[in-house]
């Protein structure tokens, strides 16, 4: 815990937000000097994605050998089963500091008589509807936690979150903005402390237990994904000469492009991400409300010491919210009582609510329908293009007896 206080009226005033990348502030910030995501800076990466499925080389492949002390092709085969297994994914995090959009969470609770049939349909209309951009399933005190990317808010509110809460069977859903995107996916994003960025983290005891529980991957496997998110610049994760001889641009020139964005402007993180449903592995969910009382700099304060855990797979801090933190971790291979006794030594924390998430829908946009043809579909909606008030509004996911 800092000593200084940042007062208002003397030098050390709002000097906490140094600390930080980007300085922690309101929802939807644009930057001048950033670049959209079909700009020919993330060329590699963009190529990367459109043919890792089948084109496994596109990964650095010689440093994973070298590292692990087998041959590119078993690294090259590697990859490809667990591509093929539905395992992992090649994604990718856009700042939502700099770009020009919110990313807007949102935590629906439904009413203990709804019957199963309600919290499938409306399970089936998240999962389809392309606005949502991310989310989960949950069992417990909340039922679900999904994210919009949304440039403007009346189309989270009338396109998404309105036609939620008419739903007869939902209780409440909350709104969370992120003020934070500190951990996704295993992977610090930019609003983690600035010396950690992209670091890959997993505890020790996780691992190991994660790797006697299941048998679709091995030591070997899991340190492939390891050395491939952990690397020092993004310049050591792909194979840019294979990426330039798939597309025809300049080797040099789409590297140092990719670096640029990623390694010092800080603008997306590229990352092979976990499906931990496919191991069937539950995440355990932990909704945290601070007293109302908590200066700012505190609120961060205690966002940077929970980043310090490798048992948090999720760190999300939010911001004009009931809420202010959502922090994950795996049931069945983390000590989740060990969890709640560090939560519970805050005693700035009001409440938490807990629930279990046996299912991903999304990646950032991406599907996660492992049994259907959906799988890795994406489609990143523009909602400033659409009037949101303009949508006829009907109850999402309504469930009615017989059909009717």
């Amino acid at each position: 815990m800092s000593n200084q206080k940042y007062l208002l009226g003397t030098d050390e005033r709002q000097a906490w937000m140094r600390n930080y990348h980007f300085a922690p502030r309101g929802n939807g910030f644009k930057e001048p000097g950033v670049c959209g995501s079909d700009a020919k800076e993330f060329s590699a990466f963009n190529v990367a994605k459109s043919f890792y499925q089948t084109r496994p080389d596109v990964f650095n492949l010689a440093l994973v050998a070298n590292k692990l002390n087998i041959t590119e092709e078993e690294a090259a085969k590697r990859l490809q089963r667990m591509y093929d297994e539905r395992l992992i994914m090649l994604v990718k995090n856009s700042s939502v500091s700099t770009l020009g959009f919110g990313l807007y969470y949102w935590v629906v609770k439904m009413k203990k008589d709804a019957p199963a049939e309600a919290k499938k349909a409306l399970t089936d209309w998240i999962q389809n509807k392309d606005e949502i951009c991310t989310g989960y399933l949950c069992e417990g005190e909340f039922d679900f936690f999904c994210g919009n990317h949304m440039r403007t808010l009346d189309n989270l509110l009338c396109n998404v979150v309105e036609p939620i809460r008419r739903n007869k069977y939902v209780a409440g859903i909350y709104v969370c903005p992120i003020r934070r995107d500190v951990r996704e996916s295993h992977v610090n994003l930019w609003d983690a402390p600035i010396s950690a960025y992209r670091q890959y983290l997993w505890s020790k005891e996780q691992k190991t237990a994660f790797l006697k529980m299941q048998d679709k991957v091995d030591e070997i496997d899991m340190a492939i994904i390891d050395i491939l998110n952990n690397v020092d610049s993004v310049k050591d994760m792909f194979n840019y000469k294979v990426i330039s001889e798939l597309s025809l641009l300049d080797e040099e020139t789409i590297k140092n492009d990719l670096a640029h964005i990623v390694d010092e402007e800080r603008y997306m993180v590229p990352m092979i991400y976990f499906n931990y449903q496919a191991f069937d592995l539950k995440m355990h969910c932990y909704l945290i409300r601070i007293f109302s009382n908590v200066a700012s700099y505190r609120k961060e304060e205690i966002c940077d010491e929970l980043a310090a855990y490798p048992e948090f797979n999720n760190i999300f801090e939010f911001s004009d919210a009931y809420f202010d933190f959502m922090v994950t971790s795996y049931e069945g291979i983390t000590d989740l009582q060990k969890i709640r006794a560090l939560l519970d030594g805050y005693a700035e924390i009001e409440d938490i609510m807990e629930a279990n998430s046996p299912r991903q829908f999304r990646r950032w946009t991406a599907r996660l329908d492992a049994n259907k043809d959906m799988w890795e579909e994406c489609i990143f909606t523009d909602d400033f293009l659409q009037d949101g008030n303009s949508l006829k509004i009907t109850c999402a996911g309504e469930y009615t007896e017989g059909g009717e």
